[in-house]
């Protein structure tokens, strides 16, 4: 995610929080067991929580880049006697955005936009034992390679939202898109793809930083950066 960061701070850069409330169709998703099983999933709510952090930049007064980044890990070591085992599953969940301003910065004025956003979930899981013979590594490898076959993903949303700046380095806005989820679970026979598709609302809280107040060179009269673009001054 390090050429994200180098974007934002080329442009105008930006940081916050994405709140998504939990709502019935989370608790009918657990009430059916229709999570992993492995604790780190998409849909566990671990790597992508309700609480969610993002970062970015507007390149221009228009279009943004952001991203976000989950991660997730669960351990467990077991002891008898000399003899132990230890597993692990994890997901890394890298995202980007791109934003679309639907009209020019005013001051005082809600900002609309459109995003575009994508995201995949690198599985990682593995079982290892001193007391394993070969055949036994074997049996738990292949385990672990369905165990990552669960937990892989790719993702995706398209929406709209919109910004309201409280304060030159504050902003509070909303969310609506619709989320698509991909997963591959590989079993003996068959083999089976799931797809979930669903409409997301979520709360944003945003931190602008405006380039004019941190002290760069002058600029003409009557303009100034903006954390969300450039604007007319009011």
């Amino acid at each position: 995610m390090w050429w994200i960061a180098s974007i934002a701070v080329a442009g105008a850069p930006y940081g916050g929080l994405e709140w998504r409330p939990l709502d019935r169709g989370d608790l009918s998703w657990i009430d059916d067991e229709r999570t992993t099983g492995l604790a780190v999933g998409e849909q566990d709510g671990t790597v992508s929580p309700a609480l969610s952090a993002f970062f970015g930049g507007w390149l221009t007064d228009r279009f943004a880049l952001q991203g976000s980044l989950g991660v997730a890990r669960l351990t467990s070591t077991t002891w008898v006697g000399e003899v132990w085992e230890q597993r692990h599953w994890g997901v890394v969940r890298p995202g980007v955005d791109a934003r679309l301003a639907l009209m020019r910065p005013r001051d005082r004025w809600p900002l609309p936009w459109a995003i575009l956003g994508l995201y995949g979930d690198i599985p990682s899981a593995r079982t290892t034992s001193n007391g394993f013979d070969e055949t036994e590594q074997e049996e738990a490898d292949l385990l672990a390679t369905s165990d990552r076959a669960r937990l892989a993903g790719l993702g995706g949303r398209v929406g709209l939202g919109v910004d309201l700046r409280l304060h030159p380095a504050f902003a509070i806005g909303a969310t609506y898109c619709l989320a698509v989820h991909r997963s591959l679970f590989l079993g003996d026979d068959p083999r089976v793809v799931t797809s979930f598709v669903s409409g997301q609302a979520a709360i944003l809280a945003t931190f602008v930083w405006d380039r004019d107040a941190l002290g760069p060179p002058e600029r003409e009269a009557g303009t100034s950066l903006q954390g969300f673009g450039t604007a007319g001054s009011p």
